[in-house]
């Protein structure tokens, strides 16, 4: 049959169609898209990117957002049991309340942040969480706001337009470079869940590992490479083979970020990555001043004599030892490992591809987090931590009768 053709009633057909017939099928798809983002939950996400302190009240406005952000979503109904997962809140309510304790007993030091401050906030994440994988928040809007931010910041700083405050590499208003890498590693595996067409997915994979290189993370980086590495191999494996590989990618972090570390693809690094020695080395030695029970919110920061400033640890399993001590850096390492990655759970060959990524950004996280400070109880851990557990409801038999509408149906019935 002719690609093009003309119908006995004078129509004109391409394929087997006639032109108004793929106008009409356009346009259904458009609508369908279209239908498919929430302008305000866009626009809420897509602020969080911006952390300034606001004047007057001392609090970034990404934090101030996700107040706002969780009372929104509490106005509206929740679409997802959360089933056996209640139990991570049970186990964050309660981490909650040991902190608290913890950090009221406990003397703060001279430049300690603000306690209290701190765990208001952390109850704000924990509800962030909350909203995001009961439904309350519109998953694939939320993601693609914030990556159409991350997007949008790179074009004004190569425009010249946003703040440059680490000579030249990628931050403008995310304002710190490792924190630059640690959400463009995260964002450029939330992405690929936004698309179902592989050619959508490979170009959104493909700018956002151009902007991650230009954050010049080499930590995020690594995490990036292992997080594909889990989702392409670990499936496949016996659980036991899981826990090595994840000793593997340990092993390899270590020889990307210290054995290559003077690499000229990444420059000349010798003057940061003495800082940085600097800086593990006192952190190590209040790390050994620690007792079990940690000092308490706010102490993952060391005082630098010679430079007489502050410095915050670049190791979130170190500050999360010295705030809670063993019980709240081994519950929220546990989290993570278990509830994202699952590497002792078997998998089924119809895993669908939302719990695929799942476990590849419990990776990112867990790697990242031997390098950078704040990631475990964080705004990203917490928008990774939503998803996760939004991608394991979805499956849960009690919300199998859950009307779902254009793409979240496509996309919670494809298959890795």
């Amino acid at each position: 049959m002719a690609v093009v053709g003309v119908t006995d009633e004078g129509k004109l057909t391409l394929g087997q169609k006639t032109l108004s017939e793929h106008g009409k099928h356009l346009l259904k798809r458009t609508e369908t898209q279209v239908s498919q983002v929430r302008i305000v939950d866009f626009l809420l996400f897509a602020a969080l990117i911006y952390g300034e302190p606001l004047p007057g009240l001392g609090l970034p406005f990404n934090q101030l957002m996700v107040f706002i952000i969780v009372g929104y979503a509490l106005t509206r109904k929740s679409i997802f049991s959360l089933g056996r997962y209640s139990t991570f809140f049970v186990v964050l309510g309660i981490i909650l309340a040991y902190i608290a304790i913890v950090s009221a007993v406990s003397d703060p030091s001279l430049y300690a942040a603000d306690a209290t401050r701190r765990f208001i906030r952390l109850v704000a994440t924990t509800g962030l969480i909350y909203v995001i994988a009961v439904g309350r928040i519109h998953l694939r809007s939320a993601i693609l706001g914030y990556c159409t931010a991350l997007f949008t910041n790179a074009g004004l700083f190569f425009a010249g337009l946003a703040p440059d405050t680490y000579g030249g590499y990628l931050t403008g208003y995310l304002g710190d470079k490792n924190y630059a890498g640690l959400v463009h590693a995260l964002f450029a595996l939330l992405i690929m869940t936004v698309y179902s067409k592989r050619w959508q997915q490979i170009l959104g994979l493909a700018v956002s590992c151009l902007l991650l290189w230009e954050t010049g993370s080499r930590t995020s980086l690594a995490a990036l490479l292992f997080a594909y590495l889990w989702i392409l191999i670990a499936p496949r494996f016996h659980p036991m083979i899981k826990v090595l590989l994840l000793g593997v990618f340990y092993f390899l972090l270590n020889l990307v970020t210290e054995d290559y570390a003077d690499a000229k693809v990444f420059g000349d690094r010798s003057g940061s990555d003495s800082l940085r020695a600097r800086i593990d080395e006192m952190s190590w030695t209040k790390v050994q001043e620690t007792g079990f029970f940690g000092q308490g919110l706010g102490e993952a920061y060391v005082y630098d004599s010679s430079a007489d400033r502050t410095w915050f640890f670049h190791n979130s399993y170190w500050a999360a030892f010295v705030e809670g001590g063993w019980i709240w850096a081994v519950v929220l390492v546990a989290l993570t490992l278990f509830v994202a990655v699952r590497p002792l759970s078997k998998q089924r060959r119809d895993e669908p591809l939302y719990r695929v990524l799942a476990q590849g950004v419990g990776v990112a996280l867990l790697i990242c987090a031997f390098r950078l400070g704040e990631v475990f109880y964080t705004l990203p851990w917490a928008i990774c931590m939503g998803y996760v557990l939004r991608a394991a409801v979805t499956s849960l038999p009690a919300n199998s009768k859950v009307k779902l509408f254009g793409y979240d149906k496509e996309i919670r019935s494809l298959r890795k």
